[in-house]
């Protein structure tokens, strides 16, 4: 049995992450406002491809077959690491069209590699079991610091599930501790089976002990069965 998310799951938040709830985090038009100040450069929550290669090589597969979604992208430069290490088909996916158009401009040369504006909680316009691999870096946690929360994670998790291969595997990277993750991951409608593992936090240089209560990032790994 998975621990049980406590009614007040900020409290169990570090001091950022609880911060980051004043901020509508889920909504499209807070993303296209923020994206539009900037210059079409990366950036990357959590971690990046050079922190991360190690920890994701294992799931990784070469070769034409092998799909990889990657919801919630932004501006971040993983979908175009991924595909310099010949893993070229990947589907980038966000809510803001400011990003995504910007996305589509600065990684024009990669053909393979897919820009769409699409809702992780609806992925209308995918097909089940098209996808081996999930890659999600901070949005399940972006939803949770958004309106309908517990509502839009549920629609989340289930439309991971419904578009991931017999064997596909959904990485969660999230700032959250199991106890405040497991029970999203993991409910009983969802036949598939969670771990999680710790990934050490980058070193932020002049930075203090502000991010509370760990300092670890944590991979929620989700199979689906064959």
């Amino acid at each position: 049995e998975h621990t049980q998310i406590p009614p007040n799951t900020k409290s169990h938040e570090s001091p950022m992450a609880q911060a980051a709830y004043k901020s509508d985090y889920g909504s499209p038009g807070y993303w296209d406002e923020r994206y539009s100040g900037t210059d079409g450069g990366g950036f990357d929550w959590y971690q990046n491809w050079k922190t991360l290669k190690p920890t994701l090589e294992p799931f990784l597969v070469a070769g034409q077959e092998f799909e990889i979604l990657i919801p919630g992208c932004g501006n971040s430069t993983l979908g175009a690491d991924l595909y310099d290490e010949g893993y070229i088909n990947v589907t980038n996916i966000d809510t803001s069209a400011v990003v995504i158009n910007q996305m589509n401009d600065k990684y024009a040369d990669r053909e393979e590699m897919e820009y769409t504006v699409m809702d992780a909680t609806n992925l209308e316009f995918l097909p089940d079991s098209c996808f081996n691999l999930v890659i999600d870096k901070g949005m399940l946690d972006s939803q949770l610091c958004g309106e309908r929360n517990i509502t839009n994670v549920e629609c989340v998790t289930k439309e991971m599930y419904r578009v991931l291969k017999p064997g596909g595997i959904y990485l969660c990277i999230s700032h959250g501790v199991p106890n405040t993750r497991m029970t999203y991951l993991n409910p009983k409608t969802l036949n598939w089976q969670v771990e999680f593992r710790k990934i050490p936090k980058p070193p932020v240089e002049n930075a203090h002990d502000v991010q509370g209560v760990s300092d670890h990032h944590f991979m929620y790994i989700c199979r689906k069965p064959r």
